[in-house]
């Protein structure tokens, strides 16, 4: 079916305005449900179309006309002889979802069952019939029908009314963030500044929404006070919602009113600081987007940065400067490498302005860039103007386009309006081009080079940050400010002496690949400063990538700088960046070896955790993906088997008993622990695909390359674990299969399902000459732009990865 494209959008756009929306479900069906919409609009011109993707559309009158239904034709229903005011009603039967877009189905462990909808990029059509493009907002109202046992949540304040629940939301809406959650949920609920919060999870994770629901409230209370005070406008849309919801593709979703969440940040099991921090950065982030993206909506899908760069930083600033929680270091160690991955792929894309032709299009660019090279620009963009001048011109965006749409100039418009200067020149040449400089200091440390990676042909827009001088122990010397560095060298003076190392961007603010003077550096854990710390890691991983630090080098540096390392973010990423250099970036017969070093590492560090802390977790969970003592991962399935103070929760007991299946063990370890974890169905489906036996592989490459009707989240499961290291020769054939079959997917899989099963299970493992070749034959017949996009970023890796080797 064809996307809408851009040109249509402002056509449409042009032609009519919609006014109001009012959405009629019928939830009691067990395998469809029964939508009608009755949707007024004014027109400016004669005829339009309506979108519908229901699996039978029953019957359609415009201005109590009956509309022939079989002028229907992908997914579209013409209009014509159209009036200046406008009602059209469209009664039709839907099916439910099970991949986490449109209205989702889950049938949980206990036989209920919980519906959410998903309306983000285009499937709204999927659940009522609406003009669905981001610059056509209208109030909705709803009137839904479900199971008495049920409740029903939606976008705005939710009562039932003699069995029907009636959800009005008089703030315009776009149809992409449109939601509602109906099932018999758990919930908790509480007020705050005159807003009703409400929690919402399935019977099943109970006992956690219980147990998580004090801290989870006090992160979105402190965020409402934290965006109240900073937007200078209130949250406008009445209650707020926030459902934890199952087979959930995105992290979270910012429908005004009902923001879903994916279940795992209920934290089965024993959670840790780091896991809560990441959750609040993402409660702060979805938050934001009720200004960001909900209040002002991007007029088309080419400013999504609008919404999802601001969210991040935004999120990012609150959490860190008003909690308990370090958030400005997970960005740089988590956020900003994903990010500079996907700058550096051949799909590298503007951060503005991305030129979507199509909705599809545009979906393709959701990623790193969108999300992390944005947020950390924006923050440049702040530190320059200063924060009275970036927060009044948002602020009169705001109040100028409430609830309407707007573009980037609108917002370069405000903040000039507000008194910021020269920054065209800033987004013309960082926000609207893509790629990455590099700045690298001479060794001796006298001389930084900045060399323009970015198009750019002559830059005007300089970067300013700080370049620290550390000695052999990792004590900071000295500090040299660069102020409005343009491409090209400039003099350092480094203190004389002792010193082991320089480092540019020692606050890690810059959007660059960075490189210090020496790899001779002291123990990365020693020193002091976090975000210096952070840049030297990450200019380690994007070093081997770039092919200029040896592997083996590299885990030199990752034992030698762990072992003193506070902040446990690092060490998480780091040690699954060690297991990672362990496998597919180094040579097949070198692979056991060094994961027995990174495992031995990782034992090491946690003899040095006090028993039951948050760090000796993390390593436990880093040790069971890369250990190879079967006896030893066998015994911590055992009462009192782990390490001391250390108690399995479900997460890592599935992850032992997938790395015990895949060294060979039974089966019959995932029947017993899917009985005593009825929620791990997906983590069952991923060890089975782990087992290293051609049945099972085969199995497995089924569900990945053929027509299946297996939940999302197992098939991510198994794409996730279907390549193991120790299995290369095995499964040499499967993977040319897997080369062979991923293009045809695109005719039976859509959306996030298509992307992230291709991502998953790009088969790095297998880095070769061959393999490269077999890549990119794959990627030439390849149309879907999801799917291209995965494949040539997955193909650039492997190619880096063959070059390693």
């Amino acid at each position: 079916m064809p996307s809408l494209l851009r040109t249509e959008a402002a056509q449409r756009a042009a032609a009519i305005t919609v006014t109001q929306m009012h959405v009629a479900l019928d939830l009691r069906g067990t395998d469809s449900f029964e939508s009608i919409a009755t949707i007024d609009f004014e027109a400016r011109a004669a005829e339009t179309f309506v979108d519908f993707k229901g699996s039978q559309l029953e019957s359609a009158h415009l201005n109590d006309v009956n509309i022939d239904v079989t002028t229907r034709q992908d997914d579209r229903l013409p209009l014509t002889g159209l009036l200046p005011r406008n009602r059209l009603v469209v009664r039709g039967t839907m099916a439910y979802s099970s991949d986490g877009e449109g209205l989702h189905r889950h049938i949980d462990v206990d036989g209920r069952t919980y519906l959410y909808g998903m309306s983000f990029l285009d499937a709204a059509p999927r659940v009522f019939a609406c003009f669905d493009q981001p610059d056509l907002k209208a109030p909705y109202s709803f009137d839904i029908v479900a199971p008495p046992d049920w409740t029903v949540w939606g976008n705005g304040p939710s009562q039932n009314r003699d069995g029907h629940w009636l959800i009005e939301q008089p703030c315009p809406l776009a149809t992409y963030f449109v939601t509602i959650a109906a099932g018999p949920w758990a919930t908790q609920q509480t007020n705050h500044d005159g807003i009703p919060l409400t929690l919402l999870a399935r019977q099943s994770l109970a006992s956690e929404l219980e147990r998580e629901a004090d801290n989870i409230f006090d992160v979105t209370k402190t965020s409402f006070d934290a965006y109240h005070s900073m937007f200078a406008l209130r949250y406008p849309y009445g209650s707020y919602t926030q459902a934890f919801v199952p087979d959930f593709n995105a992290g979270a979703m910012e429908n005004p009113g009902c923001i879903t969440l994916r279940d795992q940040y209920l934290l089965r099991g024993r959670p840790t600081r780091r896991e809560r921090a990441q959750r609040a950065g993402t409660i702060a982030h979805e938050m934001a987007h009720q200004w960001f993206g909900d209040l002002v909506t991007m007029r088309w899908w080419d400013d999504l940065w609008l919404n999802e760069s601001f969210a991040e930083y935004m999120g990012h600033r609150v959490i860190d400067e008003r909690t308990q929680y370090d958030l400005w270091t997970q960005f740089g160690i988590v956020r900003k490498d994903w990010g500079s991955v996907a700058d550096q792929g051949p799909s590298t894309h503007p951060v503005a302005g991305n030129g979507a032709a199509d909705a599809q299009g545009a979906l393709a660019n959701f990623d790193g860039i969108s999300y992390a090279k944005g947020a950390s620009l924006l923050r440049q963009m702040a530190a320059a103007m200063g924060d009275e001048v970036f927060l009044r011109g948002l602020n009169a965006y705001f109040r100028t386009h409430q609830y309407g749409n707007a573009t980037f100039a609108d917002l370069l418009a405000a903040w000039e309006d507000a008194g910021a200067r020269d920054i065209d020149a800033y987004c013309d040449q960082w926000l609207l081009t893509p790629g990455m400089d590099r700045i690298a200091v001479a060794p001796g440390g006298d001389t930084l080079a900045i060399d323009c990676g970015r198009p750019v042909a002559n830059p005007t827009a300089g970067v300013s940050f700080e370049v620290t001088a550390l000695d052999p122990k990792g004590a900071e010397l000295a500090r040299l400010e660069v102020r409005d560095a343009l491409p090209g060298l400039q003099q350092l003076t480094p203190p004389p002496g002792g010193t082991s190392v320089v480092v540019p961007d020692a606050d890690d603010l810059c959007w660059a690949k960075l490189r210090p003077s020496s790899w001779a550096l002291p123990p990365i854990g020693r020193v002091q400063n976090a975000p210096t710390r952070v840049v030297l890691y990450n200019a380690l991983r994007d070093a081997v990538r770039d092919g200029e630090l040896p592997v083996p080098r590299a885990l030199e540096l990752l034992a030698a700088g762990l072992p003193g390392e506070i902040s446990d973010d690092i060490v998480a990423s780091m040690t699954a960046f060690a297991i990672e250099l362990a496998g597919p970036w180094s040579p097949v017969a070198a692979r056991a070896d060094r994961l027995a070093s990174v495992a031995s590492m990782i034992h090491d560090l946690a003899g040095k955790c006090q028993p039951g802390d948050d760090r000796q977790m993390i390593l436990a969970k880093a040790w069971a993906r890369c250990a190879a003592d079967t006896k030893a991962l066998a015994k911590w399935l055992r009462p009192g088997g782990a390490w001391k103070g250390l108690e399995p929760d479900p997460d890592l007991r599935w992850l032992l008993v997938t790395r015990l299946v895949a060294l060979g063990g039974s089966t019959d370890l995932v029947d017993a622990q899917l009985q005593a974890d009825p929620l791990g169905a997906d983590r069952a489906a991923g060890a089975r695909a782990a087992a290293p036996e051609a049945a099972a592989k085969q199995t497995a490459l089924d569900a990945l390359l053929l027509p299946s009707d297996k939940p999302a989240y197992e098939l991510y499961a198994i794409a996730e674990q279907i390549w193991q290291v120790g299995q290369e020769q095995l499964c040499a054939s499967f993977v040319s299969q897997w080369f062979a079959g991923i293009g045809g997917t695109a005719a039976f899989r859509a959306g996030w399902s298509l992307a992230r099963v291709a991502r998953a299970s790009f088969p790095l493992l297998w880095a070769s000459v061959q393999s490269v070749r077999q890549a990119q034959d794959a990627l030439a017949g390849v149309t879907d732009d999801r799917l291209r996009r995965e494949l040539a970023d997955g193909t650039d890796l492997l190619r880096r990865m063959a070059g390693k080797l």
